[in-house]
């Protein structure tokens, strides 16, 4: 994983209080990060914090930009601290997918010609070409959209942490 950027937040409670409120405040958020892609707050009972694409069943769908973040306690007082990392792996995986899909496709054009048979899903797997690629770019860029993704997941964040801070307010 590539790391992007890292920070703090202190928060005006106890450790234990803040895991709790920030546990309260689990599920999708309002903000969503390039493509499209809606975001999921988590919150362990260790104090472990995620922000990441939920995960679906299509890979192509996961979002490589991830928050991971710990409420810690520092000479008496309660922080989160986070990191975004850019994980390349999963976008390795999501393009291997994608060029799979491909040459299953591909072959198919070819079988299809061929065997002179079933002639019409000749023009339904050639259009299905230009989605491939298009898919493809969207794959290549999303490490470009990285920074701007991470900003949105830590803006998430500290959304959270003011949360916690005026909870009585």
């Amino acid at each position: 994983m590539k790391k992007i950027s890292q920070g703090e937040y202190q928060l005006l409670t106890t450790k234990a209080d803040a895991i709790d409120k920030l546990m309260q405040m689990q599920g999708v958020c309002r903000e969503e990060i390039s493509g499209e892609n809606a975001i999921q707050f988590y919150c362990l009972k260790n104090g472990k914090i995620t922000i990441i694409n939920p995960p679906t069943r299509r890979v192509e769908n996961d979002n490589s930009t991830i928050l991971f973040g710990r409420v810690i306690e520092k000479d008496g007082k309660t922080y989160v601290t986070y990191y975004t990392a850019f994980s390349k792996s999963n976008n390795v995986t999501k393009l291997i997918f994608l060029l799979m899909d491909f040459l299953m496709a591909a072959i198919s054009i070819v079988y299809v010609v061929l065997s002179k048979t079933q002639m019409y899903y000749l023009p339904i797997l050639i259009l299905a070409l230009p989605l491939f690629s298009f898919k493809f770019f969207v794959g290549t860029k999303e490490e470009k959209n990285s920074k701007t993704d991470s900003e949105i997941l830590i803006k998430e964040l500290e959304k959270r942490v003011e949360a916690v801070n005026y909870w009585d307010k």
